[in-house]
């Protein structure tokens, strides 16, 4: 017994450093006023965040954006069933702001006023020629668009709050509206471009040089001859003798508009392209002058959102082209990799664009037939954005955009005051608790308050070690811990009472004591165990938060409980003949 005293000392002392090393930054951060922002900064990013109530947050409210959900659910057949379905929803929208309406039932006003039958835009809903009926239809289709926002809302907090720990506040207000609050955020850009994503995703076929060139022209001829106040495209776009074309940041948003007139989008259409900026802003000949390329590519993606699976960030490996550069590696399902099959094999050396969210991320040329599925998105600009895109491919592409109306800043829930005397009241709940087992178990008791000490120490570097946000039924789970910890010990002592009792020797009441009480402690704890990882798995929100922390506490109570507090004895019993135990 005694030769492995060397093993658990080496593991406790062990553990202990990695769990202290875990925990400064924790305590340099919540206890000193003299560092400065930046250091204060970096430790933020290492310590453990309090949750919405405990510190506040950010609340966010969504709202559907109606008009794009109208335009993607119609089955549209040629141009001109393209231009009158959008006149048709113009017109209703505009009513809709007007009246302060629903779109979709100025869409049934509209349509009576105008005598349209709704079926020739929405034939893939009902075969019906009842506007009612269609418009029944697409009420169902929005309800049902609204529920998987929901749950694809709740997927992408999930892949940055793993552990549930956050508390994330995730609900739908009315028919079209989404709240969601989030603890701690610091970066409020970055959090509602990550939730605002649609992940819209595709692989699509960019146009040759020649047709670039082609569409460019069709359009500096309609801009001479109806001379609309804009300006020939050839002194906005411009190329390095890459045959890539490109834009002036400070004209993007100009160019955008531009293409978004009806008539400009006929043209693009009639050549059966789209135009797509690409994510990245570059800077050439040294100056701070930004620009992004320009593409014309294939309405029709040869891969959508819907067939690409397992999404990771990751770095690229040394030898390969985007080494040292975060990416996005995925593969996709049996229709995917069939249609990825055939498009690559029948379109070497021409460009494919990669799409996210109508934003080119890059734009390689084909080389040789892909037959695996397996794909690269590259041009991220640094881990965080990669793994963010990553998230939002995981949790799937929204049906429809979505729009942030509201944003705000919330406090704590419970108030300062209330936090503190939480704090006070928590102190000594775990002073009485240590005192009572000094005087109850005297020397034994004051080996078991180091062992509660180092389960608290213990818990609190794995929830760091998690990325945890501490919360009010977090809190509760590491009280009910501590009990569990104490619990576990009293088991013990009394076990080694008895054997001392019946006469036993001090180590042989010590060993059987520890033997007797191992298998009542770990059926406890088991079943206790059992309970908190079902509702870590079942449950969400404050649910998970507690039965994660829960966990976390179990097994470190039984580690502390019963391997450091013997190590402890034996250790004792090594060093000299004990004669008489203190319990």
């Amino acid at each position: 017994m005694f030769e492995n005293l060397k093993l658990r000392w080496f593991l406790i002392t062990s553990v202990l450093i990695f769990s202290i090393w875990f925990i400064y930054p924790t305590y340099s951060y919540y206890s000193s006023n003299t560092i400065d922002k930046k250091e204060l900064s970096e430790l933020q990013k290492e310590s453990i965040n309090l949750g919405l109530d405990l510190r506040g947050g950010l609340h966010i409210v969504l709202e559907l954006d109606e008009k794009s959900f109208l335009q993607n659910l119609a089955l549209l057949k040629g141009n001109k069933s393209q231009t009158d379905y959008e006149s048709l929803l113009n017109v209703a929208e505009e009513r809709s702001s007007v009246n302060k309406t629903n779109i979709i039932n100025e869409l049934f006003n509209v349509a009576k006023i105008q005598k349209i039958k709704l079926n020739r835009y929405f034939s893939n809903l009902s075969k019906s020629s009842d506007n009612s009926e269609i418009i029944f239809q697409i009420k169902n289709q929005k309800k049902n668009a609204m529920n998987n926002i929901l749950e694809i809302m709740r997927k992408r907090i999930a892949e940055h709050d793993q552990y549930g720990l956050g508390e994330p506040a995730i609900s739908q207000i009315g028919d079209n509206r989404l709240m969601v609050e989030l603890a701690g955020i610091t970066d409020v850009a970055r959090a509602k471009e990550y939730i605002q994503r649609t992940a819209e995703f595709e692989l699509t076929l960019v146009k040759k040089y020649e047709q670039h060139i082609n569409i460019i022209d069709q359009i500096n001829k309609y801009i001479q001859n109806s001379k609309v106040d804009f300006p020939p495209l050839d002194s906005l776009l411009f190329s390095f003798g890459d045959a890539n074309f490109y834009a002036y940041e400070k004209d993007f948003d100009r160019l955008n508009n531009f293409f978004d007139l009806d008539d400009i989008k006929d043209i693009i259409n009639k050549s059966k392209s789209k135009v797509v900026f690409s994510n990245d802003l570059l800077t050439f000949r040294n100056d701070d002058i930004g620009v992004r390329q320009i593409y014309f590519t294939k309405i029709k993606p040869v891969i959508s959102g819907g067939m690409i699976q397992n999404p990771k960030a990751s770095m690229s490996e040394i030898g390969t082209d985007n080494a040292g550069q975060w990416v996005v590696n995925l593969d996709m399902n049996k229709e995917g990799r069939k249609r990825w099959s055939r498009f690559t094999g029948a379109n070497i050396d021409r460009r494919v664009a990669i799409v996210l969210d109508n934003k080119v991320f890059m734009a390689p040329y084909i080389r040789d037939k892909i037959s695996s599925g397996s794909t690269q998105i590259s041009g991220f600009a640094n881990m965080q954005e990669a793994k963010d895109i990553a998230s939002v491919l995981q949790a799937g592409e929204l049906p429809a955009p979505i729009d942030i109306i509201q944003t705000n800043f919330v406090g704590p829930s419970l108030g300062e005051d209330s936090i503190a005397a939480g704090g006070k009241s928590m102190i000594m709940g775990l002073v009485f608790i240590l005192f009572f087992m000094i005087v109850y178990y005297r020397g034994a008791g004051v080996i078991a308050n180091i062992a509660l000490i180092l389960n608290l120490i213990f818990v609190f570097a794995v929830l760091i070690s998690m990325n945890a946000v501490l919360t009010l039924p977090g809190i509760a789970g590491l009280l009910l811990t501590v009990g569990m910890t104490v619990d576990a010990n009293v088991i013990i002592f009394e076990r080694i009472r008895e054997e001392l009792n019946i006469g036993s020797s001090p180590y042989a009441s010590v060993n059987n004591g520890y033997n007797r009480a191992f298998e009542t402690i770990l059926d406890a704890n088991i079943t206790t165990l059992l309970t908190a990882f079902v509702l870590s798995f079942i449950g969400s929100g404050p649910i998970k938060g507690f039965a994660t922390t829960l966990s976390v506490g179990i097994i470190c109570s039984m580690f502390t409980a019963i391997f450091v507090t013997r190590t402890f004895y034996l250790t004792s019993f090594s060093i000299r003949k004990i004669k008489k135990i203190s319990i």
